[in-house]
């Protein structure tokens, strides 16, 4: 008995994994129809500079910031502005708690 309930067992877990195999396969395409298309985000979260082109240019009256672009001065990342600190704190001499309020200040700012 305890052998036929192995092989019930094990024929119910491949009938079913084969079965949940086929079902979840993707459906073969015969030819495709249409190229695929781009995707492209929704217009809640997609970035002002993609704005269409029927769209006015910007007027005259724009801040002269806006037209820079944001990328002229490269971002320090954390570890270049914590050894800038580090060298600062060094130069004024601070140790122990003061070092340690001017190097998250400095981080902060």
């Amino acid at each position: 008995m305890f052998t036929s309930m192995k092989n019930i067992a094990a024929g119910v877990i491949c009938a079913s994994l084969s079965f949940g195999a086929a079902a979840l396969a993707e459906p073969k395409a015969s030819s495709p129809t249409t190229a695929p298309t781009a995707w492209a985000p929704p217009a809640e979260i997609a970035p002002k500079s993609a704005a269409p082109s029927d769209a006015p240019a910007p007027s005259a009256e724009a801040p002269a910031a806006a037209a820079q672009p944001t990328s002229a001065a490269p971002a320090r990342t954390h570890a270049e502005r914590e050894k800038d600190c580090r060298t600062q704190a060094d130069a004024k001499g601070l140790h122990g708690k003061e070092r340690k309020h001017f190097k998250s200040d400095c981080l902060k700012g």
